[in-house]
């Protein structure tokens, strides 16, 4: 039976923790044991056992993650974020998997947005879903079919010790993105990607739509750029390229009128399309949510999606985006601002 170390970084114990701890301790799998890193050193809010807390300073989660993984003893690695939880099955379903693929180094996958929490983030889980928005990587989001991928989020993400010590764990110098490299460096190392299965699930809170929403795409944005310029190996991918491509036609295609008829024509079906997609994309998740709030949050959220999503991965691409940790409430511990 695999022993697994799951390894969840957290500046400091807030709600979302202890709600995972919840779900940890209610786990259909004996052999595991819990990491969680936290900047200084605190009180457990649990006496069990398999849980250990590790204070580790104000560093980066990849900093974190790479402490927590010094100190496993597992033999895969289960990253969690402390913001999801798993279903009882995660980790025996993931033995399954490991066990019918021997020569498995690395293991995705799907986030799903929790179904009972509140319509501001649940937007934001239908907006990542969203084809507009997701494109070819809405499986991380929905549960979908087995495939090979290259790059996945720690989010729920399972890596065998052996492999993740041979590349060195994370980088330290970027977040987000120190997934996407560790990913590209296990890639590498072994010449082939790895799996995405749909059945070890965990549920990933999200952020409210909208301020806290766009203030996490911006920052996705932004190291998508810098990593396309980078590392093209695993970001400079056409599909990363066309909000940017997108809203910076949006804005300046107005100034090919002048050059010929042709323009305004080209320029006006593409609104005209992108319209139409937009309003049946919202249509259909309205009709799901039962509201005409989901109408608006779906339309106006996709849209500011693309236009904040295009403008940073531009401004990621031409300047090197700075490492700064998500601020916390001192009384509480949760996080501000998105």
């Amino acid at each position: 039976m695999t022993f697994f170390s799951i390894v969840i970084p957290v500046r400091t114990i807030n709600d979302y923790i202890k709600e995972n701890i919840t779900h940890l301790k209610k786990l259909d799998y004996p052999s595991f044991e819990v990491l969680i890193i936290t900047d200084k050193k605190e009180d457990p809010p649990t006496n069990d056992k398999r849980f250990k807390f590790i204070s580790s300073g104000p560093v980066g989660p990849g900093e974190k993650r790479n402490l927590g993984v010094k100190k496993a003893l597992g033999s895969v690695i289960a990253f969690l974020d402390d913001d999801a939880y798993p279903k009882s099955n995660w980790l025996r379903e993931a033995e399954r998997i490991f066990q019918a693929n021997p020569t498995l180094y690395a293991l995705g996958a799907p986030a799903i947005t929790p179904k009972d929490c509140p319509l501001r983030e649940r937007m934001s889980g239908r907006i990542y879903e969203s084809y507009l928005t997701g494109g070819n990587t809405t499986y991380r989001y929905l549960p979908q079919q087995q495939r090979k991928v290259s790059d996945y989020p720690t989010v729920n993400l399972f890596v065998k010790k052996e492999a993740f010590e041979k590349v060195g764990g994370f980088p330290i110098e970027f977040w987000p993105g120190e997934d996407t490299k560790l990913c590209l460096d296990l890639v590498k190392l072994h010449g082939a990607p790895f799996l995405y299965d749909p059945a070890p699930i965990v549920y990933h809170h999200r952020r409210d739509v909208f301020l806290k929403h766009l203030k996490q795409v911006s920052r996705y944005g932004q190291h998508r750029g810098q990593f396309a310029r980078i590392f093209p190996e695993t970001s400079r991918l056409p599909f990363y390229f066309v909000p940017s491509l997108f809203i910076l036609g949006l804005f300046f295609g107005p100034l090919t009128f002048l050059l010929h008829p042709i323009f305004k024509f080209i320029y006006f079906s593409v609104v005209f399309i992108y319209l139409g997609l937009l309003l049946l994309e919202s249509l259909k998740v309205g009709l799901m949510e039962k509201g005409l709030k989901a109408f608006f949050y779906m339309a106006v959220g996709i849209f500011l999606t693309h236009v904040v999503y295009g403008w940073n991965f531009i401004w990621g691409y031409l300047k090197k985006p700075s490492l700064k940790l998500r601020s916390v409430d001192l009384k509480t511990g949760n996080y501000v601002g998105g």
